[in-house]
């Protein structure tokens, strides 16, 4: 089942509290199931000009770390299955590997847990709304961009909070070892942070007043004010750049077949095509569609920290 961007129901979002907490555990598997399984058919494996690492294809399936509670992107929907783009780009690379969308475990992760779920080998590889920095390539690898997000505010509807510069001395809240939560404390030092592990987490502080506004990606917070009247999305937005998948470090031949399945999803406007599925909303569409590589359009990292203040 599709959602359109911000109009989730409230089935959903209880399940996303319920399901998407569990950071730890195999919410789909080989068996399949979610909403995009019907963009992958089964089928032949493709290639994508690059070998599958040996360790992968004997084992018949791709273990990935994705996000279970950032709707559109990741999240469980109505009937307990992943569904979401980033979902959608996971099921696509088990067909190019195996042929099959559901030959693949998806694993929740959260922020602060997805490097060492990667690191730990308990996951193949990380697509979890993961922003390229400096400070993470040095632990990891990262593939080609598929997407590209800033940091903004999340604050009360009749909140006076309207940018980044009247937080001095107040309470934010922000998620473990996400992007805005490293931007603040390089960039706002004297701003209290309030970290959670999840999404649900962090918007159940900020509706009980823990914290004058929710730091996050812009792509999450546009989705939170369009459910929620009562809120809305404020701030320039800072250290923006593209997500990234991660791999081990110098982990080569992964690294190549999954830049490999990127490539093919950008030439055939997989990603593109896939991006407006999910997100039906066609204003929303409008202001994401320079940050979704497309045929002759791709994104770059910059060459320079993405923390600047």
């Amino acid at each position: 089942m599709r959602s359109k961007f911000g109009m989730l129901t409230g089935t959903a979002m209880i399940l996303v509290l319920a399901v998407g907490c569990s950071s730890s555990s195999d919410v789909a598997s080989s068996s399949g199931g979610g909403s995009g399984g019907s963009n992958a058919d089964s089928g032949a494996p493709v290639d994508v000009g690059a070998p599958l690492p040996d360790e992968v294809k004997s084992r018949g399936k791709l273990t990935v770390g994705v996000k279970c509670d950032y709707p559109p992107f990741g999240y469980i929907d109505e009937s307990s299955k992943n569904a979401g783009f980033e979902i959608d780009i996971a099921r696509q690379m088990a067909s190019y590997a195996f042929g099959d969308p559901n030959a693949l475990t998806l694993t929740c992760v959260t922020g602060s847990n997805r490097v060492s779920f990667l690191t730990s080998k308990r996951i193949d590889l990380i697509e979890a709304t993961m922003n390229y920095t400096q400070e993470r390539a040095q632990t990891i690898d990262f593939s080609t961009p598929y997407f590209q997000s800033g940091v903004k505010l999340l604050v009360p509807k009749d909140s006076p909070v309207t940018s980044f510069d009247q937080l001095a001395g107040k309470t934010v809240i922000s998620t473990s070892g996400a992007t805005a939560s490293l931007w603040l404390t390089q960039c706002k030092k004297d701003v209290k942070q309030t970290l959670f592990t999840q999404t649900s987490q962090a918007l159940t502080a900020l509706n009980q007043k823990r914290g004058v506004a929710f730091a996050q990606d812009d792509a999450l917070l546009l989705d939170l004010a369009a459910k929620n009247s009562k809120l809305k999305t404020v701030g320039d937005a800072k250290a923006g750049s593209p997500w990234g998948m991660g791999v081990r470090k110098g982990d080569a031949q992964m690294l190549a077949w999954v830049n490999g399945a990127l490539a093919h999803m950008q030439q055939t406007d997989f990603l593109w095509t896939d991006f407006q599925k999910t997100v039906t909303d066609p204003s929303v569409q409008q202001q994401f569609a320079k940050y979704v590589p497309r045929p002759g359009r791709s994104l770059t990292y910059p060459s320079g920290s993405t923390l600047k203040c």
